[in-house]
């Protein structure tokens, strides 16, 4: 396995892009190991480290699941079908999103890997969430050192008890991210987000923090992106 791209951890969080076009190519278990391993280093709440962890590779169980996923995001998509301005009226980053969302969804069993980040069902839905996702950043982080490409996604989850049941996972248990996993067609990039400045107070909300007005638009970026 490459032992990585040789890119610090400050260029991995400016570059991490949700990619959502993947090539065919197989992914090594070294790689998905080195992945899952970084995610469990993540903070948990009482040290209980109860995440569990699927790889999918089966073509039969990614056809079928990529099927329930379709399902679930055309039920969400209909909102942009049946109004297509309301797209054209999103900010252009959004009408991208929008657009490349879609087409994971059309083309979602061609990734190769899929991994299913599930843990110990709460008394509502997701309530071990705070406990998960943290787990979930740490792996999309080492994905993007690889040189591998992933998105949290959940539209799975319209059919959890579909999923469940395919996958035998156990009641006690629920799915909180499926990651697809690949080596990108769409290139890693510096993520463009608002600035500190506008989203930062001091003290008391509403009072700006004078460092943060001080400091570029594009925040640091520079300092770790060449």
């Amino acid at each position: 396995m490459d032992e990585g791209t040789g890119i610090g951890l400050f260029e991995a969080i400016y570059t991490n892009r949700a990619l959502r076009r993947f090539k065919p190519d197989p992914v090594p278990d070294e790689a998905i190991f080195q992945i899952i391993d970084a995610g469990i280093r993540a903070p948990t709440g009482s040290n209980a480290q109860s995440w569990k962890f699927l790889v999918v590779r089966d073509p039969e169980k990614r056809r079928t699941i990529a099927g329930w996923y379709r399902e679930a995001w055309t039920r969400y998509a209909r909102q942009y079908e049946e109004n297509p301005e309301s797209v054209k009226a999103l900010p252009r980053q959004q009408q991208l999103v929008v657009r490349s969302a879609g087409y994971l969804a059309e083309h979602l069993e061609e990734v190769p890997v899929f991994i299913l980040v599930c843990g110990p069902k709460g008394p509502v839905p997701g309530a071990s969430g705070a406990s998960v996702y943290p787990c979930v950043q740490n792996m999309l982080l080492a994905a993007r050192a690889l040189g591998l490409g992933s998105v949290l996604t959940t539209f799975h989850r319209l059919h959890e008890e579909d999923v469940c049941r395919l996958l035998n996972i156990p009641d006690r248990y629920e799915t909180y991210a499926l990651l697809p996993v690949g080596y990108p067609e769409d290139r890693h990039g510096p993520v463009r987000r608002r600035p500190v400045r506008e989203v930062t107070f001091e003290e008391t909300w509403g009072r700006a923090w004078p460092f943060a007005q001080a400091q570029p638009d594009g925040g640091w970026l520079d300092r770790w992106v060449r």
